[in-house]
């Protein structure tokens, strides 16, 4: 099944066509960043076991911590939020994934059939949590495989990933302000307006067209949105009688655990973040934290067989087949 998005691809100019535009205080920062990125070990397998297993020891203490001080979070879990969660909540997102990426693709003037981003999407999800920054990699290999360069399929996720933090901390920002926090809520406002332009000039400079870039913004807008519904359905799960409202302040938490690279998946870095987000609008942080923990097991549940199938699919599939044997005459 292909996507129904007209395509414009013909409309853009190839990306070599033009250079980024760097003011001369940025060039330094990212200089600076690289520095220190280089000095983190990203290559060593020891490290990165290392950091995998750091970082589900504090998912799992983070677990028993928000179950001592809030037992009764799983003495009474509601099962039908759950059951809406796994069936209609995460198809849901995985489809605005594999929107996004073919959305991607095609800003680079690539086609990616919605089956084939389809599946990227559901590997990548469940590479995440391999101690490597595995869905940025399997997306940017299929990237690659339609023809597109690494510095292309790079570029790309990371401008996709610019966009992810305009809509984050802009949904939250409104849904804080409405809240009456307000000094946060119009932080988070102003960094999710200063993205949204710096990206929109962006697009203008290297495309002179802001159409693909209009519908990642709203590709993202619905991942962030379905977002806030399975925080929403997870906390209800747990008996939390919490509003839609307060359930979307966490959404930010997503994006922010997704930034720290070096974290498999943001592994107990999404529900830190949510335990210091969720007292702000009336949850107590072992709520936050564990409805943060259920939306990721209950996403790897449903995504974690449906990649085994597609592996054994593609498996058999790659096998020679044997000619069939005629009738000897």
């Amino acid at each position: 099944m292909e996507s129904d998005i007209p395509d414009m691809c013909c409309r853009y100019a190839p990306i070599e066509v033009r250079d980024w535009i760097l003011p001369e205080i940025l060039r330094k920062f990212l200089a600076v960043a690289d520095h220190v990125m280089g000095l983190i070990p990203m290559k060593s397998p020891r490290f990165r076991r290392s950091v995998l297993i750091v970082a589900v020891l504090a998912l799992v203490a983070g677990i028993y911590l928000s179950l001592r001080n809030q037992p009764e979070l799983l003495q009474d879990v509601q099962w039908t939020p759950l059951v809406v969660l796994a069936l209609f909540a995460v198809p849901v997102t995985m489809f605005f994934n594999a929107l996004e990426f073919v959305l991607s693709a095609r800003l680079i003037g690539h086609r990616v059939g919605m089956k084939s981003a389809v599946e990227t999407t559901i590997v990548g999800s469940v590479a995440n949590l391999l101690p490597i920054p595995g869905g940025a990699i399997v997306r940017v290999a299929a990237l690659k495989s339609e023809g597109a360069s690494v510095a292309k399929g790079t570029s790309t996720m990371i401008f996709v990933v610019a966009i992810w933090a305009a809509v984050s901390f802009g949904y939250s920002g409104i849904w804080l302000v409405a809240g009456g926090i307000g000094m946060l809520g119009l932080l988070f406002l102003m960094i999710g307006l200063a993205g949204a332009i710096a990206c929109f000039a962006m697009s203008r400079q290297l495309l002179d067209d802001s159409l693909i870039t209009a519908q990642l913004f709203a590709c993202k807008f619905g991942l962030v949105l379905f977002d806030a519904l399975r925080l929403y359905l997870c906390l209800l799960a747990l008996g939390v009688m919490a509003g839609f409202g307060q359930a979307s302040v966490l959404t930010v938490s997503g994006f922010v655990g997704a930034s720290f690279s070096i974290v498999p998946a943001g592994l107990g870095i999404r529900e830190g973040v949510s335990a210091l987000l969720g007292p702000l609008v009336g949850l107590t942080a072992a709520a936050a934290f564990m409805a943060s923990a259920a939306n990721r097991l209950v996403g790897f549940a449903v995504s974690a067989p449906l990649a085994a199938i597609l592996a054994w699919k593609t498996d058999h599939s790659d096998k020679p087949q044997m000619p069939a044997k005629g009738n000897e005459t």
